[in-house]
């Protein structure tokens, strides 16, 4: 069977509109795009090159470290993380420039079954080799992916990472998120299933743990939801919270990520979230244009209620 018949396998659900949301669309496809002058660096010696000869500046760096710590994320939610120090149109400048030397890479995304190519969304960017290369020469002891496993991850994960980066570019620009991580251990134990993201809030009661992760239309979620919720009800029996590794001893809350509200109300009605011993909630995407913080549903023995969160 063939990947997209193993896609059209799972229902598309919709949104309130009677859209399906395109960075959770099932028939999406990608590859990256190469610029016209390519001229790419594929060692640390070449990389550094770049910064010693001044080619690139303290700003291009902070572009590559910001991406880098975003794994993958478009040129319109880059424009956002950079929006404290650079213009918009300075940070589309630089992300094309920065191509030539394989520092960044940018991917073309659309709908299979678009032939004309009418939706059009802001391209994802990753790190390529040299930017990955700079990073972990300098900082050598954090996570950056390297590119070669995006032949392995594919567009799944550049949606799934696009629709985290929106999520957390949100809770940036609201000033409520303190700290990040990515794929954070639990109980310090790599036996432990981890969430996608991690991050400490800063609420007006107190800062809390998000842990974070991301349900996929074609994706088979509600297993992976059930497998890691089993876990994590074992992790909560034997200490009675979620602790997550480097994080501060914080109210943990655990957040499903959806990108519509038809797929949290089944995702309820298959799991009974309320059941669990650990606090859950829901935050759904269609909602986050309307704000935020009310954005996110509590689930109960009748469904989801649509709750305002504090942040």
């Amino acid at each position: 069977m063939n990947t997209m018949e193993q896609e059209i396998e799972y229902p598309m659900f919709t949104t309130r509109n009677g859209e399906v949301p395109f960075w959770d669309h099932p028939l999406l496809k990608g590859s990256k795009i190469l610029p016209k002058k390519y001229f790419p660096y594929t060692g640390i010696e070449g990389a550094i090159t770049l910064l010693n000869r001044k080619i690139i500046d303290d700003k291009d760096f902070t572009l590559i470290k910001v991406l880098g710590d975003a794994i993958c994320a478009t040129e319109e939610q880059l424009r956002r993380y950079m929006e404290p120090i650079m213009s918009r149109s300075d940070t589309s400048k630089r992300l094309d420039r920065l191509r030539t030397n394989g520092i960044v890479e940018r991917w073309k995304v659309r709908i299979r079954t678009d032939v004309e190519e009418a939706i059009k969304p802001a391209a994802p960017f990753t790190l390529g080799v040299a930017g990955f290369k700079l990073l972990k020469h300098y900082y050598n002891d954090q996570f950056y992916m390297d590119p070669n496993r995006w032949d392995n991850y594919g567009i799944g994960g550049i949606k799934r990472y696009v629709a985290m980066n929106e999520l957390r570019c949100q809770l940036i620009e609201r000033k409520v998120l303190s700290k990040w991580k990515w794929n954070a251990r639990i109980a310090n134990n790599h036996r432990y299933k981890f969430p996608l993201g991690v991050g400490e809030i800063k609420t007006q009661n107190g800062n809390i743990n998000f842990l974070i992760d991301r349900a996929q239309m074609n994706q088979n979620y509600i297993g992976y939801f059930r497998d890691k919720l089993e876990n994590w009800k074992y992790v909560h029996e034997k200490y009675g919270c979620l602790p997550v590794s480097d994080f501060p001893e914080n109210v943990q809350m655990v957040i499903l990520y959806t990108s519509t509200l038809s797929i949290a109300e089944q995702i309820q009605k298959e799991l009974l979230l309320d059941t669990y011993p650990f606090n859950i909630l829901l935050c759904v995407e269609e909602f986050m244009e309307e704000g935020l913080n009310t954005s996110f549903f509590q689930p109960h023995k009748e469904g989801l209620n649509r709750i305002r969160l504090p942040i």
